[in-house]
């Protein structure tokens, strides 16, 4: 027995040692546009999986590379796979290589760096950098830099020294400095090329980019916005070296531009992305509009970690990332093969600053990076659109204020807004929201004047005021037309939609449960307890609606006519779309009830005006509802139509409300006969002193016959008055059935 647990003791021991003593294997993906690029890749992969074995740290990772020649339809779909990988939350990939546009669209499924390193790897990165093209929307660390691409400006040595010029700090030095070495070579029948940069059928969003970049007022300032009058002065700089140096920017394919680069040639200027060169060449920073400022922008490489990976994998990733975030790394596997790298620190060591052109990144230094945004440069079809406009200008002369306006439809999202530049719609909407907003709560003073009190007999002057309230909430509901379009914007509309209904309803319907024809127990306790009812009812109301917000809204992109996007509330859950059936079935189960109650309180004299006024107003809140629902549940064509057919539905939702149970007391219309006014508001007394009438009849009934004697004068009288008021009020009652 001890010889059969010591075998099954060492067996298990051998077990544990061998599970322990296995690699784990990461798989990294990159795709690389030229055949020979991803060797920087390998080269990182294969220098990290020797200092694995080296350290036994276990980790082995095996690189996977799509390049047009290996994998043509991977390759084309790069962006498409990886999305379609990471949304359905793959484990095939562990490490994914990307171009850093893409953080914003991927972050949400990449790991969060800081939790698996340390602030030291980290810190050793500029900062900047780190933000702009390694941060999601959240600000979530979700990669790191792997290496940069700068643009720059390639200068032709001997030919500059030859003429005795210098490199150009601006365009126009560049433009005055190619058109006078261009003619005197042309003198020597020499023909160069004055300037290429890349500007062709094929490629050119990130030249015209840089161009408008380098127009900028300092290397501080952000990326001109583009309708601005700087995007307009830089594209007609553009065109006017276009026009002045002939077709030099369009001329030349790209696979020879790159043997001139390599090789030496007959080029003065070259706009190029930062790559080894002859010697005859000299690399900058790009120039700009004036002395100091450059166009250079940044695009680097990142990598990430699939946070969909087990716990293992993860902290096996997380020991490639430091090894990649080492200074020693940057120099050795980055630097030495031709590239620039994230570390800002190492442009002051001279070892590196002898093999690579410090100069370049000190001049372009506070770095310009790429627009990060998804609907910009993360978008593929973006560049060409971008593209394809720019030129339409540059080379085929159309407007430059048509082709930026179209370029800005491409990506913009149309909204109502209190702005002008688009459509004047949301500021006349705006205006008449606070006048009706003014309307209503300046109306409230007439319930504190006594001229008015017998027409606001129906409601205490608290309710009136809650009733107010209510219509004050529905058509604040206008005011999330405005802004961007949210889960949080979407569920809010509704939400006020339907408190504020019920808010200005309730006060109403809970009197006309009170004034039921026949006793009963509900309307004495809706009577005694008419503001824990109220409290109830908005308590369930708001659950509803909190239940209903628990099911997120999609803001879908809607294509107007002329191309242009706006966005509008979409519910795509299916239980989302019922339950908000439910909340529009509760707010008519409301309107009906109120409206079986003034059926059956119809012919009661004393509320005939205000049961008829409040019907009206039941109807047209069904109206209301139902055009609501239309209009929001049709795609328009036209964001401005749209916008303003709900704008205008919530207004005549909200005013017809407030008109037909408050503020119709106010006008003539709701004006009743002297004597009958002089009847309601002996009634209104009654009603509002009940109880105390009923403790008095009581205590009169067991009054001596010496109490009767007393008040029998009285009574008389007062049963002289009442007589004549039934008899007026039959005499209405007669005439208003008739009528």
């Amino acid at each position: 027995m001890i010889y059969r647990n010591t075998i099954l003791y060492i067996l298990l021991f051998i077990k544990i040692c061998v599970i322990y003593s296995q690699n784990v294997n990461i798989t990294a993906i990159v795709h690389s546009f030229y055949d020979n690029e991803y060797i920087y890749y390998r080269v990182l992969t294969d220098g990290f999986n020797e200092y694995s074995r080296e350290n036994g740290l276990g980790i082995n990772i095996q690189l996977i590379v799509l390049t047009p020649e290996n994998s043509t339809s991977d390759f084309e779909n790069y962006g498409t796979m990886i999305d379609s990988l990471l949304k359905r939350k793959s484990t095939k990939y562990d490490i994914i290589y990307y171009y850093s546009a893409y953080t914003k669209k991927y972050g949400n499924h990449f790991l969060n760096i800081r939790d698996y390193i340390s602030e030291d790897y980290i810190k050793i990165f500029d900062e900047r950098l780190l933000e702009e093209t390694c941060s999601s929307y959240d600000k979530t660390l979700v990669s790191l830099p792997v290496f940069i691409d700068i643009s720059t400006l390639l200068s032709n040595q001997v030919l500059l020294q030859k003429y005795n010029k210098d490199i150009p700090k601006t365009w126009d030095e560049l433009l005055s400095t190619s058109k006078y070495i261009y003619d005197e070579e042309k003198k020597l029948n020499n023909t160069i090329i004055r300037y290429y940069s890349t500007m062709n059928e094929n490629s050119g969003s990130v030249s015209v980019y840089e161009f408008i970049n380098s127009f900028r007022k300092s290397n501080d300032s952000p990326h001109p916005e583009i309708t601005s009058k700087t995007t307009v002065e830089a594209l007609k700089k553009i065109k006017e070296m276009k026009d002045e140096l002939g077709e030099d920017i369009l001329s030349l394919p790209e696979d020879q531009l790159i043997s001139i680069i390599l090789n030496g040639g007959n080029a003065l200027f070259i706009r190029y992305f930062y790559i080894m060169h002859d010697p005859m060449f000299k690399a900058t920073a790009l120039p700009g509009r004036k002395e100091g400022v450059s166009g250079t922008v940044v695009i680097s490489t990142n990598i990430a970690v699939n946070k969909y990976i087990n716990e293992d994998k993860k902290k096996a990733a997380a020991e490639f990332l430091k090894f990649l975030a080492s200074k020693e790394s940057q120099k050795k596997y980055i630097i030495n093969n031709n590239l620039y790298s994230g570390v800002m620190d190492l442009y002051d060591d001279e070892e590196v600053c002898s093999i690579r052109e410090c100069d370049v990144v000190k001049d372009a230094y506070p770095f310009s990076f790429m627009n990060n945004d998804i609907k910009l440069f993360g978008d593929d079809n973006y560049h060409i659109n971008y593209r394809e406009n720019m030129f339409d200008y540059i080379y085929r002369d159309k407007p430059v204020s048509v082709v930026l306006k179209k370029i800005e439809d491409i990506t913009k999202i149309y909204k109502l807004s209190l702005k002008t530049k688009d459509s004047s719609s949301g500021l006349i909407i705006f205006i008449i929201y606070l006048s009706f907003v003014l309307w209503m709560i300046s109306s409230l003073i007439f319930i504190f004047i006594k001229k008015f009190e017998s027409r606001f007999m129906f409601l205490s002057n608290k309710l009136w005021i809650i009733t107010t309230l209510g219509s004050l909430t529905l058509i604040s509901s206008l005011l999330t037309l405005y802004g961007d379009v949210t889960n949080a914007s979407c569920h809010l509309k509704i939400t006020l939609i339907n408190v504020g209904f019920v808010l200005s309803i309730y006060p109403s319907l809970n009197t006309l449960i009170i004034n039921f024809p026949e006793n009963n127990k509900i309307s004495f306790w809706f009577k005694k307890c008419k503001y824990i009812s109220l409290l109830i009812t908005m308590i369930f109301t708001a659950t509803l609606n909190g239940i209903f917000a628990m099911v997120s809204y999609d803001s879908r992109e809607i294509t107007m006519s002329d191309k242009r996007l706006y966005k509008k509330c979409i519910m795509n859950n299916k239980f989302g779309n019922a339950f908000y059936y439910v909340i529009q079935f509760y707010n008519i189960l409301v309107i009906v009830i109120s409206l079986i109650l003034i059926f059956m309180e119809w012919n009661i004299k004393e509320t005939s005006l205000d049961v008829k006024y409040l019907a009206t107003a039941m109807f047209m809140d069904i109206l209301s509802l139902i055009i609501f629902n239309i209009i929001d549940k049709i795609t328009f064509k036209n964001y401005v139509i749209y916008n303003v057919l709900l704008a205008v539905t919530i207004l005549i939702f909200a005013v017809l409300n407030h008109l037909f149970i408050y503020f119709i007391r106010i006008l003539p219309i709701f004006e009743y006969n002297s004597k009958f006014e002089d009847s309601r508001k002996i009634l209104g007394k009654i009603s509002k002193n009940d109880s105390k009438k009923e403790s008095s009849l009581s205590n009169s009934t067991n009054d001596g016959s010496a109490k009767m004697s007393a008040t029998s004068s009285n009574d008389t009288q007062l049963n002289k008055i009442t007589k004549k008021i039934i008899s007026y009020h039959n005499k209405t009652s007669s005439n208003s059935s008739l009528n």
